[in-house]
């Protein structure tokens, strides 16, 4: 875990990459990583469905159930009320300078990606 990374390695920047489904079962530890002041930066892909799960049921059976989450939802909102930093970008050209503003920070900083709910991505069938 990114916890974990960053009490075992203190002096490296720790990055976590999730979508959006995930931090729905993990955001909040991000109180953890603010009350042991642990300065880890997350990107949140988020396109607001189940992309795992959408996708492959849209091309199986031509429609899906109980896979959209809330569209563009401020995951970064949640982790600034919790003591954290971040900020939501929704354009390629502001990703740079959100993840340097993330990395020098000093806090845990959550980088609210959005991205478009149309595109499905490569699977791997290493995907567990």
């Amino acid at each position: 875990s990114a916890i974990a990374a960053r009490v075992a390695h203190p002096g490296r920047q720790v990055v976590l990459l999730l979508g959006d489904g995930a931090i729905g079962f993990n955001g909040m530890d991000f109180d953890t990583l603010v009350r042991h002041q642990l300065p880890v930066v997350a990107i949140v892909g988020n396109n607001g469905i189940w992309g795992l799960e959408k996708h492959p049921m849209q091309a199986i059976y031509g429609y899906d159930v109980a896979a959209d989450l809330q569209p563009g939802l401020r995951y970064d909102d949640v982790v600034k009320a919790l003591g954290g930093a971040g900020e939501t970008v929704s354009s390629p050209k502001e990703l740079g300078p959100a993840l340097d503003r993330a990395c020098a920070a000093g806090v845990p900083y959550l980088v609210n990606v959005l991205t478009d709910p149309a595109i499905a991505y490569p699977r791997s069938s290493n995907l567990a």
